[in-house]
């Protein structure tokens, strides 16, 4: 069994000799610890194991003649016993003991680039979840701001010193700079004649990654999945999204309407043959974005000798298979659990 404890120590010396010894007494090993300063004392969080058997230290503490009966309100009183103050102890579970400084940046990845929200990596850093706490007396409050002025607001039974409340509040500041708290939610303008713009197909190039992520970010969550088969959280990375409009192998097609792209089609050579995945901002749907897309697609893979392409898209949803017979495709449909595989004959 593990623990985390947070204490308020005496500021003099030896005042960290006591707690080792009294955690030597009574069987617990400290495995690691930070200092975070409070107005002028500090505030000393440590993480112990259970060591079992003997206590390492040879005391004759109360918990030295039987370790194993240690709980968390033993814990507690270890800390109390060695001039604690304030003690609040928490159950760890299958965490790995790293330091603040890495876990925060580590953090920050996971937030970029891998996609997290980052309410819930704030969540894991500050260890939120309902804990196990001895003599629990209320939660804490946490308010950050994000950078479109909305609040995130995180609680815990043990209260937040002022370091952990500036790193949360620069991780998300960090992130909002990336552009990673806030998607891109709002349908592009109208023009002012009211009549939408002749769209246009085109190849991809590093130059559209704002644009493919702007479409992503107007898609309903029902379009991403059909498109993805996963929920997507938003807003796209930018390592995404440049392998969308740049694949390693394939080519890549938006559909463009005036100043915005209202669809992407990705065409990859997958096991020897070749397949699409479509998508199409939820206002351009039913208009023909998708089939035109299709016939693109299909075109640029028969130029390279192809003779079918293979739309993927979720078994739940018919959109792609309404914009292949739009497209003017006999095709063959295969459902498969939760996925739809439309396979188009390439005749010359």
């Amino acid at each position: 069994m593990a623990w985390r404890v947070r204490t308020t120590l005496e500021d003099r010396p030896g005042a960290l000799a006591a707690v080792a010894r009294a955690c030597g007494d009574a069987g617990l090993n400290i495995v690691a610890m930070q200092v975070f300063t409070v107005a002028g004392r500090a505030v000393d969080e440590f993480v112990v194991e259970h060591g079992g058997g003997a206590a390492h230290g040879g005391g004759a503490g109360p918990w030295a003649a039987d370790s194993t009966e240690l709980d968390d309100v033993a814990v507690s009183q270890v800390f109390a016993g060695a001039g604690g103050h304030d003690v609040a102890v928490t159950r760890m579970t299958g965490r790995e003991v790293t330091d603040g400084p890495t876990r925060y940046l580590e953090a920050v990845h996971q937030v970029l680039e891998d996609g997290r929200s980052v309410e819930e990596v704030l969540g894991e850093l500050l260890a939120t979840e309902p804990p196990d706490v001895a003599d629990y007396a209320g939660h804490d409050v946490l308010d950050l701001t994000r950078r479109n002025g909305t609040v995130l607001r995180i609680s815990r039974a043990v209260p937040f010193t002022p370091a952990e409340r500036a790193r949360a509040q620069a991780l998300l500041s960090l992130v909002s700079d990336a552009g990673a708290d806030v998607p891109l939610v709002a349908s592009p303008p109208r023009p002012l004649s009211g009549i939408d713009p002749v769209p246009l197909v085109r190849e991809a190039s590093l130059a559209d990654i704002d644009g493919v992520a702007a479409l992503h970010g107007r898609c309903s969550v029902a379009t991403l999945y059909a498109r993805y088969q996963v929920p997507l959280r938003m807003p796209m990375t930018t390592r995404m999204t440049r392998r969308l409009v740049v694949p390693e192998a394939g080519t890549a097609l938006v559909l463009q309407a005036g100043l915005d792209i209202v669809g992407h089609a990705l065409v990859e050579p997958v096991d020897g043959g070749w397949e699409c995945r479509v998508l199409v901002d939820d206002a351009w749907q039913k208009r023909g974005a998708g089939s035109t897309l299709v016939k693109h697609a299909a075109a640029r893979v028969r130029e390279r000798g192809a003779t079918s392409l293979a739309l993927v898209s979720a078994g739940s949803d018919d959109a792609l298979l309404r914009s292949v017979g739009g497209a003017g495709f006999v095709a063959r449909v295969e459902r498969h659990d939760d996925v739809v595989r439309i396979t188009v004959p390439l005749a010359r």
